[in-house]
This record gives structure tokens, sequence and C-alpha cells, in this order.
């Protein structure tokens, strides 16, 4: 395993030394967190391709309420889980995280059930922010926003927030709209709403 990861403030996580896995750059976390400022504080977070959970643990530091991360590969999904684990003060807030090991296309499906063997019922839960960051060369962002789009965990204010490669240009459409786009390097954020 590989530990140059880290999280804002310097905090190492580990992480896998696979071409499975693209963790989100610290500078692109850093301009995420900086954008959205107190307004994670005692929010909802779901994180899909969620990988070794970068995005998840800055949601946790950054005070999100809950935490919800969906990663298909089994080995970097419980990498994920142990990452969030590591965290300060994990110990009361353990029953505020999730990290399902599906694949994002089939859980976000509109009418998927989402219920997990915990205390939680993913299907009674909103989210406040959903981080979608697929591998940058796949062909299926739009799929995924609109299976998001026409879910039930989403709130008229959810803010979704897509990672995809310069290259790829994510237009309006009939469900949302785009309200920022930010370029960091080889990466851009697409800031988008329901409409």
């Amino acid at each position: 395993m590989k530990t140059n990861l880290r999280l804002i403030g310097g905090r190492r996580l580990e992480s896998l030394k696979t071409f499975d896995t693209r963790p989100t750059t610290l500078m692109v976390r850093e301009a995420i967190f900086n954008i959205l400022k107190n307004k994670v504080e005692n929010s909802n977070w779901l994180d899909l391709f969620s990988g070794t959970g970068a995005i998840s643990c800055e949601a946790y530091n950054h005070g999100a309420k809950k935490i919800v991360a969906i990663e298909k590969n089994k080995k970097i999904s419980k990498l994920c889980l142990k990452n969030l684990y590591s965290l300060q003060n994990i110990n009361n807030r353990k029953r505020d995280i999730e990290v399902i090991c599906k694949d994002v296309l089939i859980w976000t499906k509109p009418n998927a059930e989402r219920n997990v063997s915990t205390t939680n019922d993913l299907n009674k839960i909103k989210f406040d922010f959903i981080y979608l960051d697929p591998p940058y060369k796949a062909d299926f962002h739009e799929l995924v926003l609109n299976q998001i789009f026409n879910c039930n965990f989403m709130k008229k204010e959810t803010i979704v927030i897509c990672e995809h490669s310069l290259n790829l240009e994510i237009r309006k459409n009939i469900l949302w709209e785009i309200y920022d786009v930010r370029t960091y390097g080889q990466s851009k954020l697409t800031f988008l709403i329901h409409i």
C-alpha cells in the first residue's frame, strides 16, 4: 500500500497501488470545501464511486452529519471504511457512516432497494450533497446523473458535484441546471442543482 494520499490538514490515508483508483487531488478537495464552506456542517453526504474515501473523509472532517459511500470494488470499499474509521472522534459516529460495496449504476436506479444490514434505512435519507466521480474514461456520467435526478434521495436544494476530465462537458438538461463550473489542472468540477 502507498500512503502518499493526504487529507486537508496533512493526515495520511491509505490508498492502493492500482489503476482502479484515482483519488481526487488535494487541490481539488481543498477547492470543493472552500466553495461549500460551512454548508457541509450537519449535512447528509453521498459519495459515489468513492474509491478509498478521500472525499468522504473530508466531508466528515468538515462536519457532515451522515456519510454514505458507494464503491463496487470489495477490497477498495473495505479500505474506504478503514480510512473513515481512522478519523478523529469516530467511535461515537460509526453509525453515521455507511460504506456500501455495490455498483453505482445499480444503486442509483430510481427504484433500487437501498437498505443495508445496519440500523439505517437509506430509503428515508435525503442527501444535501452528492459527489460523483466516475472513472474519467467512463462514458456513463450522463446516465448516472439522470438516475440520480430521478431518485427519491434528493432534496430540491441538493447540490450534485460531478468531478470529470477537462475534455468532458456536462450539459444542462430538463432535470438539472448548472450553476458553477471550475477547472483545476486536468480535472473539472461541475455543480448541478435540480430544476
